[in-house]
């Protein structure tokens, strides 16, 4: 899709503001004309008769010109701006939204910084167009074809001399334009690349800091600095070598004029007042044009800022959703993968023939190292990404046929790295039900054991908590993203090293409250501390993608021989201790139906239920 066609359906929605618009333009065209006409009556009509009687008419009619002039171009920026703001706005709501329909796969190959460079300067650099310039083309355009039009009336050998340096402007314009559009390419790729810098550096102030970078950052921000600067230089090199030839060639016009002019006031076919109006014409006439030539600068500029913007609006979701997703009213839990393979688009296949599966109900944790595809695993169950092979079930209903929505409303994860937003600590914890209560939100956290430390602060549950949460230490915001988790009130829990980030004291009371969170939940536990999963139903071993072993911690620990004793031995010690013989009173059952249904919002408000 070319620029015009783009920006003409940007336009569409506004339809009765641009003809308002173009009305006010075509207004001012017709006004700003009369201006050389009235210096031509004042010429020929009262200076050169010295018939000063007539000066006040004139005057009046020269204010009153000026006057339509301020009026005509005050309503048309009131109408252009209206219209340029509602339509940045609306293009910036298009590609944010447009940002969180793409899959995660965009985001694995697109910096942060080329998004925001998009975001606000690219749209910013078609603002300045549409709102400053492109109201201004149908004014020169108008202007452009009155005045040729008025010119050949008047005087066509005038008419022809002036129209003869309009060639002159396209010559300039077509020398040029190539260069800048190149320059500008270079210019956007720079600011990305700086966009990305600052953002992850700002993100990472801590460990800069910590590491006392502070110099080696400055110095290193110069350098890139430095790298986008020469683009920048050559493209205002490139852009006043523009203009002031476009400059130069007017000049040269008005003054061909002037001496044409002469010549003909002296062969008696011109009166000076004439000559001065047909001057006063062509200068209005050369600065559209050299306008017209300035504005293709800048519609190359904004022509590559709706190139990298269509690159992104155009794009579709590689996670797509089903035309007639399916309804189910009440989900279980229960989750199969049969022979999945994954592959991300760089690099081997992560799984391949994967199959489990996950009774509802059952706390299953999937240990291993790292890459040996655990959190491709949850990505995969969340649609975040779609398996390249097999199907994943959820009630044995194909989970590319539920909307995404349904499906993840209906998952509680809790990630390793806690994500909180900028807002209140309630705020935080009905993120992912916005409708939950007050009196849910602080069940959830007397659950998540966010309630104490959150009555401490000044505001309670209205605290401000700071953009990414900084005002709260690493465990606390453990904690809340757990209190997140809770208050959705899921049929399946996810937990990724949900207590990596804890001291000793805490986790095991958070281990409480995780017990009754995930009370008749099917419940999948990602962990690297194996002492966090010994009370699992199912332990799942994998390793490259494929499952090594599986059962509960007292069928694995027996096999000496195998992975699970192996990992044991490197966290326990040299000699893994054998289970106690009550073990199995001081843990769930293992057999699935002796699960109690689900907790509710209500039971974790109650201490004994929520601690025990």
């Amino acid at each position: 899709m070319n620029t015009i066609r783009r920006i003409r359906g940007w336009l569409a929605p506004y339809k009765r503001w641009v003809v308002l618009a173009s009305f006010f333009t075509t207004l001012g065209v017709l006004v700003n004309m009369q201006g050389p006409l009235i210096v031509q009556g004042l010429v020929d009509d009262v200076v050169a008769p010295q018939r000063w009687d007539r000066l006040p008419l004139f005057a009046s009619a020269f204010a009153a010109v000026l006057m339509a002039q301020a009026l005509i171009g005050f309503a048309n920026t009131l109408v252009v701006g209206h219209v340029g703001q509602r339509l940045i706005r609306e293009m910036r709501h298009q590609l944010y939204e447009r940002l969180q329909e793409l899959s995660l796969s965009f985001y694995d190959k697109t910096h942060t910084g080329a998004i925001i460079s998009r975001m606000m300067d690219d749209i910013g650099a078609i603002q300045t167009f549409i709102t400053g310039q492109t109201f201004t083309i149908l004014t020169d355009l108008g202007t452009t074809l009155a005045i040729s039009l008025l010119l050949v009336s008047r005087n066509w050998r005038l008419a022809l001399m002036v129209l003869l340096f309009v060639p002159l402007y396209g010559l300039n314009f077509r020398f040029f334009m190539k260069q800048i559009r190149a320059t500008n390419q270079v210019i956007r790729e720079k600011m990305d690349i700086l966009f990305g810098h600052l953002k992850e550096k700002l993100d990472g102030v801590m460990v800069v800091k910590a590491h006392a970078r502070e110099a080696a950052e400055v110095s290193g921000f110069v350098l890139e600095l430095e790298d986008a600067h020469g683009p920048r230089v050559q493209e205002v090199r490139l852009r006043t070598a523009f203009s002031n030839l476009s400059a130069a060639i007017s000049g040269l016009g008005t003054a061909s004029i002037f001496g044409a002019g002469a010549f003909e006031v002296i062969q008696g076919r011109m009166t000076p007042g004439e000559v001065i109006s047909t001057a006063a014409l062509a200068a209005m006439l050369f600065g559209p044009i050299a306008r017209l030539a300035d504005l293709a600068y800048v519609f190359e500029q904004a022509s590559a800022s709706v190139d990298r913007l269509g690159e992104i609006l155009d794009l579709k979701p590689d996670v797509a959703e089903p035309e007639n997703p399916i309804q189910i009213d009440d989900i279980q839990g229960q989750v199969e993968f049969d022979q999945v393979g994954f592959s991300y688009q760089i690099g081997p296949k992560v799984l391949s023939q994967f199959s489990l599966n996950i009774a509802a109900g059952q706390k299953l944790a999937l240990v291993g190292p790292t890459g040996c595809g655990k959190t491709t695993i949850i990505s995969l169950l969340m649609r975040f990404y779609d398996a390249t092979e097999g199907q994943i079930r959820l009630d044995g209903f194909p989970i590319k046929e539920l909307s995404s929505a349904f499906l993840r409303q209906r998952i509680g994860i809790v990630p390793q790295e806690p994500v909180v937003f900028r807002g209140t600590i309630s705020d935080n914890i009905r993120y992912g039900r916005p409708q939950a209560t007050q009196e849910e939100v602080e069940a959830a956290a007397h659950a998540a054991l966010v309630h104490d430390f959150t009555m401490e602060l000044n505001d309670g549950y209205e605290t401000i908590v700071g953009e990414g949460g900084h005002k709260l230490s690493q465990g606390q915001r453990q904690r809340l993203a757990i209190a997140r988790a809770i208050c959705m009130n899921p049929r399946l829990v996810i937990l990724d090293e949900a207590t990596s980030s804890l001291d000793t004291q805490s986790e095991a009371l958070i281990q409480k409250a995780l017990r009754n969170l995930l009370s008749g939940r099917t419940s999948i536990i990602i962990a690297h501390r194996l002492s966090t999963v010994v009370d699992c139903d199912q332990i799942v071993v994998l390793e490259q993608g494929q499952i090594l072993q599986q059962g509960s911690h007292r069928e694995l620990i027996t096999d000496q021989a195998g992975k699970y004793y192996q990992l044991c031995q490197k966290q326990f010690g040299l000699k893994v201790k054998p289970i106690s013989a009550d073990f199995t009173t001081a843990h769930p059952a293992h057999d699935r139906n002796d699960y109690p249904s689900p907790v509710s919002l209500q039971d974790l408000k109650t201490p004994s239920r929520r601690l025990s």
